[in-house]
């Protein structure tokens, strides 16, 4: 067995998004491969035979992704950018009879293509593309992060006749459509729309005739969850959304929404339960395809859903007769995304040592596949340790720990301390290639949920208008902890890092205090003035998380804004910004590091070229080699090397 390399981001598979045909014996899913040698993604479609237990790989593409059953089971739908590298939706027959074929494609984007219930149809999302050289803009957001400007059009909602291959374009709103779906009958066409221009992420819930005729709003002032699109009642007469009504901001909870399509009030069926509804989970080896939406499946009298709590995504369902939620499918573990047909539950999970896979819920959990266990049996995988300890406000704070490979109890080492994103995200029971890496690499490895945090109360979350208040005592008060419970970390060698919202508590942390001897700062939030004017989200989120407009509360974005603390830092700290991140603008980094470099103060820049805000995970594989390398010789300089000053 042999130590975690850099490399093994490409050793490593993703095993997602299981699709169960119509008749219940078969299931198709997705094979996602980082090719680090080829700088790019592979992925496929594959097939496993619930009845003889066989598995098949049945597209070979290279970028084949979001299988989609037909109503007969006979092909599957599926997205690709084959041929001429535009995204296109593809057709293939289901036993892999011929070559796809390619029913549509488009300059812009494709995402949610399904089938209309007689098979003649697809429906599907899409942005018209307007490449223009001088951007004349006229509204906000005007570019997002991962698809650049989008100013000039919306998201619309389209429909392409499988036989003719007609398109034709249902919806012409000015402002995104999320998702879309048809009805049973396939009479009706629901669809989640924006519907403020302040605030892009509140939602309407709409209902139009299947030729985008008769448009009725039926719901509005939900906020966007990552996983909003509409799901029909088996009867035709509601619609469920995955959603919040904001009243905690950002920190709010989805709960299951229950809409009369003939009007009337919402209901939240899930109201009694504490915990959220969705997936914040981090785990760095997933496919870039395999960060699509997943919302609940209706499926007779039950609702399945995904239960966010503590460091794991479990898969719940609501009995609609008795009014009861329950666990189908739970333990230490991440589950991603699910398919039901009847009494059939199939997932893709993970767990902390344990990449993605597909599972069967079935008199407890059975795995259906096995593409990792070649590369895990033969790496040295450090399993977690949790800890949890009582705050001095007295909350319980959740955590792990991982010991260095070769661990020697009489030996001390270097570690570093990891915050998550968000604030509303979690770290737990997925797979982290980063932490093994350090791990392999002579580091302890320390990660927590604080205040913030999902997988807890909504109370737990809420820090709007506190950032780097009680979140920050936590994350300083489990640094306590595991200096007084963990003898063999150096006090001494310990770094702290973190991206986007962990970044900006990296770069709050290193003006409260010199506790760290070295520092990476990854896509953060310097400043909240610039925050609110420069980026995708800026101008709605950075009033939720401040409170209040820059131009009305400018002392508060002064005061939570690290740049002008920058005369306080002592701290080694390394910036890492991709140049095309929309989401927490390049400005960020740019503009603390200036000030470190003019005061004098050891510091480095490293600009990305593209990738976004998340390209550590998402973007181009030699990209993410050079990110691990340098984050690595960065800590490597100021902690390992420590040791032998000392």
């Amino acid at each position: 067995m042999r130590r975690v390399k850099i490399e093994d981001i490409g050793s490593f598979v993703s095993v997602d998004a299981p699709r169960i045909s119509p008749r219940g014996d078969k299931v198709a899913f997705v094979v996602g491969r980082t090719l680090v040698h080829e700088d790019r993604y592979e992925s496929n479609i594959w097939i496993f035979d619930r009845e003889n237990k066989a598995l098949k790989q049945l597209t070979g593409g290279g970028n084949d992704y979001n299988p989609v059953w037909s109503p007969s089971g006979d092909k599957i739908l599926f997205l690709s950018n084959r041929g001429d590298k535009k995204i296109g939706i593809w057709s293939i027959d289901s036993e892999g009879k011929g070559e796809a074929s390619l029913v549509l494609t488009k300059e812009g984007r494709i995402s949610q293509p399904s089938w209309s219930p007689d098979g003649e149809s697809i429906l599907f999302l899409s942005r018209l593309i307007n490449k223009e050289d001088v951007k004349e803009i006229k509204k906000i957001p005007f570019w997002i992060d991962g698809q650049e400007f989008t100013y000039h059009s919306a998201v619309q909602v389209f429909s392409v006749n499988i036989l003719t291959r007609q398109e034709s374009q249902l919806t012409n709103v000015d402002m995104d459509v999320q998702g879309a779906t048809f009805s049973n009958d396939g009479k009706k066409i629901a669809c989640i729309v924006s519907a403020n221009k302040k605030n892009p992420l509140s939602y309407d819930a709409r209902v139009m005739d299947f030729n985008g005729k008769n448009v009725k709003t039926i719901a509005s002032g939900f906020m966007y969850d990552g996983s909003m699109y509409p799901v029909w009642s088996p009867n035709d007469e509601h619609i469920l959304l995955q959603a919040s009504r904001f009243e905690k901001g950002f920190a709010s909870h989805s709960n299951l929404w229950l809409i009369p399509v003939k009007g009337g009030e919402p209901r939240n069926l899930t109201d009694e339960l504490e915990l959220n509804i969705g997936n914040s989970l981090y785990c760095d080896i997933r496919n870039p395809h395999s960060y699509g939406p997943q919302g609940p499946v209706w499926e007779g009298d039950h609702i399945y859903f995904h239960v966010s709590e503590g460091g794991s995504v479990k898969l719940a369902r609501l009995d609609m007769r008795r009014d009861k939620i329950e666990i189908v499918a739970g333990g230490d573990i991440g589950i991603n995304k699910f398919a039901i047909k009847g009494n059939c539950i199939i997932f893709s999970g993970g767990t902390d040592i344990d990449p993605l896979e597909v599972w069967e819920s079935k008199d407890g959990k059975k795995r259906l596949t096995h593409f990792n266990d070649s590369i895990t049996d033969d790496l040295r995988i450090v399993l977690p340790e949790r800890f949890a300890f009582k705050a001095s406000d007295g909350e319980e704070i959740e955590g792990w720990f991982m010991k260095p490979v070769d661990f020697d109890r009489g030996k001390r080492y270097p570690a570093v301390l990891w915050i998550h994103g968000g604030p509303k995200s979690k770290f737990g029971y997925g797979f982290m290639h980063e932490f093994q890496l350090f791990a392999s690499s002579g580091y302890g490895v320390v990660y927590l949920n604080p205040r913030g945090s999902d997988g807890y109360t909504e109370n737990f979350a809420d820090i709007r208008k506190h950032y780097g208040e009680r979140d920050y005592k936590d994350i300083m008060e489990a640094l306590d902890w595991i200096e007084s419970n963990c003898s063999w970390i150096d006090p001494e060698r310990i770094g702290v890092t973190g991206i986007s919202y962990g970044g900006f508590m990296t770069n709050w942390i290193i003006t409260q205090t010199n506790r760290f001897a070295a520092a990476v700062s990854e896509d953060g939030i310097a400043d909240w003035i610039t925050m609110f004017g420069m980026t995708d989200i800026g101008f709605f989120f950075a009033k939720d998380a401040v409170g209040g407009d820059p131009w009305d509360s400018l002392d508060k974005y002064l005061a939570k804004s690290p740049l002008f603390k920058a005369d306080q830092v002592v701290t080694p700290t390394m910036f890492i910004h991709s140049i095309d991140d929309y989401r927490c603008g390049i400005d960020q980094s740019i503009q603390f590091y200036t000030a470190l470099s003019y005061l004098g103060k050891e510091s480095k820049l490293l600009l990305f070229p593209e990738g976004g805000h998340i390209f550590g995970w998402t973007g181009r594989p030699t990209l993410r080699v050079k990110r691990l390398e340098r984050i690595l010789a960065w800590f490597n300089e100021y902690l390992q090397a420590k040791e032998l000053e000392n």
